[in-house]
């Protein structure tokens, strides 16, 4: 899908750097115990975003669990939105299969989509090329197309256009939050996040009534009531759990913030590597790429660490990994956190 040698170069720049740097490993003092991913994927995970994942034999992982949806190599799952699969054909087609009829309608596109969502009659889209387009499924027209400053390098987790009551904000690959009308079809707002040039992506976009929260690989904003507020720090992940927001760190912190992004508690594991957030009851979970699992009380914010098992010893969490809002699915396992499921 990346097409510019600069990309290659600049990825090449940054492997380069941190090749360079002696390599500090998580080495926790205590274990606390024991964990095994009990369930079984049919094939192990072969690409992953924000809203799905898909096997090495084409089936498809969303957020909702594991789905009948099937896609080739040629294909690429971006989103379950309305009552639609969304998936890339070819890098110039977008396809909504309806999940009860299985009929799909195909879209033609100018590059490859990157990120999706859907609300009635229209689809909002962002492309490689940094462009954010509306479309109407039925006539398959574009209704509202604008390009931005194209992107060198971006963060695979992009976050997905959200549809309000007559708006739809655009996650934008170079920083920011693009509000349009879905009825005039013009830009009413330009919100500017960060102006990094390199992996500035919109990550995570998650609207909760008049709180909306947006976050690139720099800088977490959230609006409340009109009001604008920021947390600035190396971002590896976020999550909006009402009513917290929760961040992973690449400085191997979890830290809890109010919505208007003021610290209330944060842990900092020393060289962790931490990937997915779930939250089933008061607890939190994070996987360490080194082979452990971090439970974490968000009362309080005492946590645990266990060491993941595999069918010979410790096993290490550096492939492929989703999450939704009860299961971590890494390589071809999965745990469930609900104990209630």
């Amino acid at each position: 899908m990346i097409k510019n040698r600069n990309i290659y170069f600049a990825l090449i720049v940054v492997f380069i750097f941190i090749g360079c740097s002696p390599k500090k490993y998580f080495e926790p003092t205590q274990i606390d115990g024991r964990i095994q991913f009990d369930h079984r994927l049919p094939d192990k995970i072969e690409v992953s975003n924000r809203y799905g994942a898909t096997l090495e034999d084409g089936i498809v992982i969303s957020e909702n669990g594991m789905t009948q949806l099937k896609i080739n190599k040629n294909s690429l799952f971006l989103n379950e939105s309305q009552n639609y699969y969304i998936v890339t054909s070819d890098c110039y087609h977008i396809k909504l299969i309806d999940k009860n009829t299985q009929e799909s309608i195909i879209i033609p596109t100018s590059t490859c989509a990157l990120s999706a969502s859907i609300k009635f009659n229209q689809l909002a889209v962002i492309l490689e090329d940094n462009s954010t387009n509306i479309y109407d499924i039925k006539t398959k027209d574009i209704l509202f197309s604008q390009k931005g400053v194209s992107s060198i390098a971006i963060n695979s987790l992009v976050a997905a256009p959200v549809f309000l009551d007559t708006l739809v904000v655009f996650p934008t690959l170079d920083g920011r939050l693009l509000v349009v009308d879905t009825k005039s079809f013009t830009p009413v707002r330009n919100i500017i996040i960060n102006s990094e040039k390199f992996f500035n992506n919109v990550t995570y976009l998650v609207v909760d009534g008049e709180n909306m929260f947006a976050a690139t690989g720099k800088r977490l904003v959230a609006i409340i009531s009109g009001q604008e507020f920021s947390y600035d720090g190396d971002i590896q992940d976020v999550l909006y759990h009402k009513p917290y927001v929760y961040i992973l760190t690449l400085e191997g912190q979890i830290i809890q913030l109010d919505r208007t992004l003021r610290e209330v508690n944060k842990i900092k594991l020393p060289f962790a590597s931490l990937n997915a957030i779930v939250i089933v009851g008061d607890r939190l979970y994070s996987i360490e790429k080194r082979g452990y699992l971090i439970e974490l009380d968000i009362n309080n914010f005492d946590y645990r660490i266990l060491e993941v098992k595999g069918s010979f010893g410790k096993m290490k969490l550096d492939k492929m990994n989703f999450y939704d809002k009860n299961n971590i699915y890494y390589d071809k396992y999965y745990f469930n956190f609900n104990k209630e499921q």
